[in-house]
């Protein structure tokens, strides 16, 4: 496994320009959880992007999720580059800690962390993954303090491999609502599908952008291909994007997120 398996491709990093990204922010939160799991769960820490001030209410607010092994900064490049005014965007710090200073949604020990959903039907002996739990109620958590503090037009929940899977099990949840989920080269896990099959059938449900590379070693392109064909017949409009590439977020995923996120450029 890479140890920073979400790095953009070479090319794309030099597009984004994602050399060091540290970025003092006065909205930043304190208190990294080292916990797998808390009835409370502390506080993550946050950077903002975007040229909207702390006091501004309204507009789009647009939370990107790291992959597993990623510094907390990772995704702020994507950020910057996806960035017009109107739009907020938090990149939170996954609560793990990792060898060589990465971080992690969960941890990959093979008999904890959470299983890929092959149907909309829970495994038998399914159990569920307590740093997952914990995992989401932190972003939810997240969520709501900032739906609260900069009452939001719209929510966009978006991730890069673990990253995305944590995305969609959070929109999934519905807790609080979003609008719009982005699972970048991820997969759906079978830890969402009860919050997935629990959903009443006029209950609103989010946009869903799923994009993989056709070549990607990391994640199997068959389990993302899946996604649709779980989400379909319970109600979601999902738009799948393949590409020729790897474990990446090349130029082409930019743009389509961009699209997905403010519509076709005028």
């Amino acid at each position: 496994m890479l140890a920073r398996q979400n790095l953009l491709n070479r090319r794309d990093a030099l597009l984004l320009g994602a050399a060091a990204c540290t970025l003092a922010c006065p909205e930043s939160k304190p208190g990294v959880s080292q916990s797998a799991s808390s009835a409370t769960p502390k506080p993550l820490d946050v950077l903002t992007v975007g040229a909207m001030k702390p006091e501004d209410k309204g507009g789009q607010l647009v939370v990107l999720l790291h992959g597993w092994g990623a510094r907390g900064d990772d995704l702020v490049p994507l950020a910057r580059a996806l960035a017009r005014p109107g739009a907020r965007f938090l990149v939170p710090a996954a609560p793990l800690l990792e060898s060589g200073g990465g971080r992690a949604w969960w941890h990959l020990d093979p008999k904890t962390r959470p299983a890929p959903a092959l149907s909309d039907e829970l495994p038998e002996g399914h159990r569920p993954s307590a740093q997952l739990e914990a995992s989401r109620e932190a972003v939810q958590a997240l969520l709501r303090d900032a739906k609260e503090r900069y009452a939001p037009a719209s929510i966009t929940m978006a991730g890069f491999s673990q990253g995305a899977m944590l995305s969609l099990d959070v929109a999934l949840a519905a807790n609080p609502a979003v609008d719009r989920v982005a699972v970048l080269s991820g997969l759906l896990l079978a830890d969402s599908l009860s919050a997935l099959r629990a959903q009443p059938p006029n209950a609103p449900r989010p946009a869903v952008l799923v994009t993989h590379g056709s070549a990607d070693s990391i994640l199997p392109f068959r389990s993302a291909e899946r996604i649709a064909s779980v989400l379909g017949p319970h109600g979601y409009s999902v738009t799948w994007l393949p590409f020729e590439g790897g474990h990446e977020i090349p130029p082409l995923v930019v743009a389509r997120l961009r699209e997905f996120l403010f519509g076709a450029a005028p």
